[in-house]
C-alpha cells in the first residue's frame, strides 16, 4: 500500500437499521487519479474494517470482492494488497 489518506472529495452516507446498515460512497475519480473512459475494465476492491467498541483495534475486515478476510487483528495482513481476490470494475458511458 502507497499511501492512505482522507479524501475530502467524497461524499459518505451511512444508514443503520436494526439488522445492519447500508454505506453509499460517491468518490470523484480524478480524487483518485483516474480518468477512465468508457469500456474501460480497471481491477480492484474495497471495503470496510471494523473496531472493537472501544475503537482500538481492528476485530474484523470484508471486502466486496475479495472472500479471503478471516485474519483479524494484524495490521500487516489487514493492509495487504490482494489482487489475485480483486474484481473487475467496468466503466460506461453516460
Amino acid at each position: 500500500m502507497d499511501d492512505v489518506h482522507v479524501l475530502k472529495d467524497a461524499k459518505i452516507s451511512v444508514n443503520k437499521r436494526g439488522d445492519g446498515y447500508t454505506v453509499e460512497a460517491a468518490i470523484p475519480l480524478i480524487t483518485l487519479g483516474l480518468s477512465p473512459t468508457s469500456g474501460v475494465t480497471l481491477h480492484g476492491d474495497f471495503g470496510a474494517t471494523y473496531g472493537d467498541p472501544a475503537s482500538k483495534r481492528t476485530r474484523l475486515r470484508t471486502y466486496w470482492n475479495n472472500q479471503h478476510t478471516g485474519i483479524v487483528d494484524d495490521a500487516v495482513f489487514e493492509l495487504q494488497l490482494e489482487p489475485a481476490n480483486w474484481g473487475k470494475l467496468e466503466f460506461g458511458g453516460n
